[in-house]
């Protein structure tokens, strides 16, 4: 069986909603600085370029980690000035779990949960992706795709505890 090209399913960055609780309470400090700077030491106004280069370096944090999902894999690419990228065969994946944090769910956002055999990262985490129950039911279709094509299935071992007996 001859496998077809490798198409992209999603792509982009994490959510900035991540940095929301950041942004109100840098924004919040900097307001404070040039009030108190404005009233008291008009040179200490200056100090509120402090918490906004904080809000500005993870701002651009946020904004360079970029996933890449594909019919064949997921890409995880980090770094401002070196980059970093991760890859994840899909066919690795076990689980597939879906969480929605009540913040993130008025974006319409979510976060996809991967649970693999991949011994360097047997657990994943898309973070802040938008629309995360079709994407993790694409994902979840890829798996079983990949799966097919590599002929590969998981396997469960029971526990000592979890012996026939106690199963049934």
């Amino acid at each position: 069986m001859n496998d077809s090209s490798e198409q992209i399913i999603w792509e982009g960055p994490q959510s900035q909603v991540l940095n929301f609780g950041i942004f109100i309470s840098m924004g919040i400090i900097s307001i404070v600085i040039i009030v108190a700077g404005l009233i008291f030491f008009q040179l200490a106004a200056f100090l509120a370029i402090i918490p906004l280069v904080y809000l500005f370096i993870k701002w651009l944090i946020i904004r360079n980690n970029k996933y890449k999902v594909t019919t064949e894999r997921i890409f995880y690419t980090t770094g401002i000035f070196s980059k970093r990228t991760e890859a994840l065969e899909l066919y690795r994946v076990r689980d597939v779990d879906m969480y929605e944090p009540f913040w993130q769910r008025i974006f319409k956002l979510g976060n996809i949960a991967l649970t693999t055999s991949d011994k360097t990262t047997m657990n994943f985490l898309l973070k802040a992706v938008p629309h995360p129950a079709e994407l993790m039911n694409k994902i979840r279709e890829s798996v079983e795709k990949r799966r097919d094509v590599k002929r590969v299935r998981g396997v469960e071992f029971l526990d000592d505890e979890d012996t026939v007996e106690n199963l049934g």
